[in-house]
């Protein structure tokens, strides 16, 4: 639980009051941030416990997150561990604006590439809960096809992302560099033509051992 409470304190730049939600997959069961809990001062009191049906196990424990129905849901696909959900400010600028399929599509720098992928999934904007859960498996059921892989990046519209990983230092890394990657697009764009990496370095880079080792380093650590 302890890895929880550090997961929760390293997201909390990334959101104000109650934002956000952390959740992990240990075992048989769904660890989920508590709604109305605050992930700046998480404690353990504030991770209710579900079985694999999102059920809490404990009588006396905290409601579980409104989102609870697509933790649940990414935490049952292959290789997914932990899912950090978000609402950091320049991402958001992006996402309640016109920009948003742009930003997904185009990638500005190296580690953009590696830790965000090649491009990233957009979900149309839908009010938490059931309604949302359905966007976000659609989306990413036509991602996966379109691009073979499980996206590192879920963009939702005028709300904010999801990181879902098998590691936490995933999660964190790719929130921090989506994050990263808004505020230089938002600043390029203020400066006049955004310049992109082409496709063919894209391509490189993404198949780039040295890359793979250090990604390998990086889930390890």
């Amino acid at each position: 639980m302890d890895e929880l409470i550090n997961f929760s304190k390293r997201l909390s730049p990334f959101v104000v009051g109650v934002e956000g939600n952390i959740s992990a997959s240990i075992g048989d069961k769904i660890i989920i941030k508590a709604s109305g809990t605050d992930l700046r001062n998480l404690s353990l009191k504030d991770l209710t416990e579900c079985d694999l049906d999102g059920i809490p196990t404990r009588k006396d424990s905290k409601k579980p997150s409104i989102e609870l129905g697509f933790h649940k849901w990414l935490l049952s696909q292959n290789n997914i561990n932990y899912v950090a959900h978000t609402h950091p400010v320049n991402t958001l600028k992006i996402l309640c604006s016109s920009c948003v399929e742009n930003f997904s599509q185009i990638r500005l720098f190296p580690d953009q590439i590696v830790f965000n992928g090649k491009t990233s999934c957009v979900v149309n904007y839908a009010n938490p809960g059931i309604e949302l859960l359905e966007e976000i498996i659609s989306s990413v059921d036509q991602y996966t096809r379109i691009e073979g892989v499980f996206p590192k990046l879920i963009l939702l519209k005028n709300h904010g992302i999801i990181c879902a990983a098998s590691t936490i230092n995933e999660c964190v890394i790719a929130t921090e560099i989506c994050e990263k990657s808004a505020e230089i697009y938002i600043g390029a764009k203020s400066l006049g033509n955004v310049n992109r990496i082409v496709i063919n370095n894209i391509e490189r880079l993404t198949n780039d051992k040295n890359e793979t080792y250090r990604q390998e380093l990086i889930r390890n650590s």
